[in-house]
């Protein structure tokens, strides 16, 4: 028997992952979408799931094609830190709030510091899961094997500024 609260926080990823599915769909529509860098990475980005409590969390799935490695077929730095800036910008989203005007877009990123601590083989399927920080907008995220001993290939900080709340 499924219990009440886990009953809701399933009901809640749910919702939360249907929001970003919306929000997904709504950018891929732009007809910019496709000139723009990060393109060729949001078909391979599944969505797997999402929560608020204890900490906004966004839990993703992508399996690493070719295209996103360098010569040696490990991952690419560069692609690395393309995934982990979507994941927290996606994991930001969680927070959107309409009433306040709060992230109701994307904002600008600060800085992006990205820890490699691994190599990924093309093929490899990951898990990347984005956290929100509790004071402005510090985002945390981990990247790591979806099988096997699930070891860590990467982390990132990244703050971000929302830019509604500027006067213009």
């Amino acid at each position: 028997m499924q219990s009440t609260s886990s009953s809701s926080s399933s009901i809640t990823s749910t919702i939360l992952l249907a929001k970003l599915n919306t929000l997904l769909s709504t950018h891929r529509a732009n007809p910019v979408f496709p000139t723009t860098y990060d393109y060729p990475l949001f078909p391979l980005l599944h969505l797997h799931s999402a929560s608020l409590i204890p900490t906004p969390t966004l839990t993703t799935h992508l399996t690493i094609p070719p295209s996103f490695c360098n010569a040696a077929r490990n991952l690419h730095g560069g692609a690395t830190a393309t995934i982990l800036d979507v994941v927290t910008t996606l994991a930001v989203r969680l927070v959107a709030d309409p009433v306040r005007g709060a992230w109701m877009n994307p904002g600008v990123s600060r800085h992006l510091d990205v820890s490699y601590l691994g190599a990924v083989k093309a093929g490899e399927e990951l898990e990347v899961t984005g956290e929100v920080g509790k004071r402005l907008v510090q985002l945390r995220a981990a990247m790591r094997e979806k099988r096997g001993d699930r070891r860590v290939v990467a982390t990132c900080e990244h703050g971000k500024v929302s830019v509604e709340d500027r006067k213009l």
